[in-house]
């Protein structure tokens, strides 16, 4: 198939867009076109909609932008507005006609095929060079799209995995064409739309529906008020199916009988519903992660927590397994489960879910090393641009920071004699980049830190991973800059110091022992001139008497926080090592 690359004099309609501030945002505001019904006249070349219309293999196309009231907003060509258009060819569209279950564009409801067009389109001009380097993009219903260059085949690439780009880069007036001959289904199910749908999970539905999660899964975005300003938090989950042919081979075949096998193994003496929402909440998690983002480093068993309180899973790979039904194990000292590759990873508008291959009774485990990471919380990964939240690898440009200060998983106050770091807000999420320390390479966990600049007798709070109970061996990991010299020499301050506790009483500022509070001098541990990431024991022992999240707070005692404006506090994870 061949491409006209002569873009001719054509007339187009010109409208205003909207921003798009949320994914339920309405980003193209037909309705506010002043031209709408007219024909505005531009003696420039083709705009996007104009461009695809004069290509007879887009004829499909064109009729879902139009169908959907969307091709005037991508004719936009207002100063500063541009546009990527990721644009099916004919045959691409029908088939995904087919796998609809349509014959046709109008069998399809117009709601529907606007996200599809949006789902399809970016709202910036990415070239071929730029596309080429991406891991991802964001789309306008505010989705990441995957990108997986060809290296076999120039000028091709995957898009989430599904869409098949065989032509890159075509220019219009106002952005950026890519074909594809394959088209991508948009997200507008939430991860309980994708069991419902799937219908060989009536027995996991219904015991969803009892327990009242069904709401809680729907909710994609909500909107709350914080001094005056409307914030728009966004809502993950990861969600593990059971199916119900599973389900029968634990001789469960209804919601009685998992009512009544739940309660027959208690020992808690804990009512039926309350067994049955802690056995949903178990196999919820408040985040979205793949299969992968289970694994322990090298194949170690990994402690996770679920929604259900004071209840974690652990999760081991197998990094030897062909099998891919065999490489993650759930629970394995315990009545252990895997996952269904074929119905696993599957990606929806709020999250994952992955089917299990047993139905994971809730179970206790034994103590395992636990790495907290700090930005490691569904509502920081709902303020941070996707691209930007947890990168695969360590930043190669720029580092890149947000405020993340009005995260509910912080509670903080900023000392009364303020900052004069003007580097950092309050409380910033921060991308990290590799360093190089005595030939070796560090990364930091996840390729990001947390940056607290509270101010001197500035605090904050937050929740720990749930961890088993027992003794546990502390260690934090920070980035060390050049700028923080004075902090590792103690040439002003005392080092960065903070007192730090675990389970202050709110009133009286106790906490259960000695051993759940140390006073910490972070960046005097810092080994060498170099910037980098340096890690040191903050508390040698300390015990946790019941499997639970834990209240930490850390309150700054270094006078620098307020008087020296290269003071900061970054820090990467905590690492909960088990004492026998």
């Amino acid at each position: 198939m061949k491409f006209n690359r002569i873009i001719q004099n054509m007339a187009f309609a010109a409208l205003t867009v909207t921003a798009l501030t949320a994914c339920e945002g309405d980003v193209f505001n037909i309705d506010a076109d002043p031209f709408k019904g007219q024909t505005y006249i531009n003696m420039t070349n083709s705009p996007i909609s104009t461009y695809l219309e004069s290509e007879p293999d887009f004829s499909e196309y064109v009729k879902a932008l139009r169908y959907s009231d969307t091709y005037n907003a991508l004719n936009q060509s207002t100063s500063g507005v541009s546009f990527t258009a990721f644009a099916p060819t004919n045959d691409a569209m029908q088939e995904f006609y087919s796998r609809r279950g349509v014959g046709q564009l109008e069998e399809l409801p117009a709601s529907y095929v606007r996200s599809f067009v949006l789902y399809h389109t970016l709202s910036d001009s990415i070239t071929t060079e730029k596309f080429i380097t991406k891991s991802s993009v964001t789309n306008l219903t505010g989705d990441v799209l995957s990108v997986e260059i060809d290296s076999v085949n120039a000028g091709q690439a995957t898009l989430n995995g599904e869409g098949q780009v065989i032509e890159m880069g075509i220019s219009a007036y106002n952005g950026k064409v890519y074909v594809l001959s394959k088209a991508m289904t948009p997200l507008v199910e939430t991860v309980l739309d994708r069991v419902v749908e799937d219908g060989r999970s009536s027995i996991m539905v219904g015991a969803i529906q009892e327990t009242g999660w069904d709401k809680q899964l729907s909710v994609i975005i909500d909107t709350t008020t914080v001094e005056g300003v409307v914030m728009a938090t966004k809502h993950f989950y990861t969600l593990f199916n059971v199916t119900d042919a599973t389900f029968a081979k634990a001789g469960i075949n209804s919601l009685a009988d998992l009512k009544t096998q739940l309660k027959q193994r208690d020992d808690r003496g804990l009512e039926v519903d309350s067994l049955l929402r802690e056995y949903v909440a178990y196999h919820i998690i408040g985040n979205m992660y793949k299969r992968a983002d289970f694994a322990g480093t090298d194949g170690a068993l990994r402690i996770w927590g679920a929604s259900a309180k004071n209840q974690v899973f652990t999760v081991q790979e197998d990094t030897l397994a062909t099998d891919e039904n065999a490489r993650y194990t759930l629970n394995g000292a315990g009545e252990k489960a895997q996952f269904v590759a074929d119905h696993s990873d599957v990606l929806a508008k709020n999250g994952y879910v992955h089917e299990l291959s047993a139905w994971l009774p809730v179970w206790e485990p034994e103590q395992a090393t636990v790495v907290w990471d700090f930005a490691d919380y569904a509502e920081i990964k709902g303020i941070v641009p996707a691209e930007d939240y947890q990168p695969a690898e360590p930043v190669s440009g720029s580092e890149v920071r947000y405020r993340v200060a009005n995260a509910s998983c912080f509670t903080y106050e900023m000392g009364e004699s303020g900052t004069k770091n003007t580097s950092y807000s309050d409380i910033d999420y921060v991308t990290t980049k590799s360093y190089k320390v005595n030939g070796e390479t560090l990364t930091a966990n996840h390729n990001d830190r947390i940056v607290f600049n509270l101010g001197y007798m500035g605090s904050v709070q937050m929740n720990t991973p749930t961890l088993v109970k027992g003794k546990y061996r502390l260690e934090l990991s920070i980035i060390y800059t050049t700028t923080q010299s004075f902090m590792r020499q103690q040439t002003d301050g005392n080092g960065g110091l903070v007192k730090i506790t675990f389970d202050e009483d709110a009133e009286s500022g106790e906490v259960p022992t000695d051993a759940h509070k140390a006073y910490v001098s972070p960046y005097t541990k810092v080994s060498s001139a170099l910037p980098g990431i340096y890690s040191s024991t903050i508390i040698e022992e300390i015990e946790f008497t019941e499997t639970a999240a834990h209240q930490f707070k850390m309150v700054v005692l270094d006078p620098a926080a307020s008087s020296n404006n290269k003071f900061s506090l970054q820090f990467d994870c905590i690492t909960f090592t088990p004492i026998q």
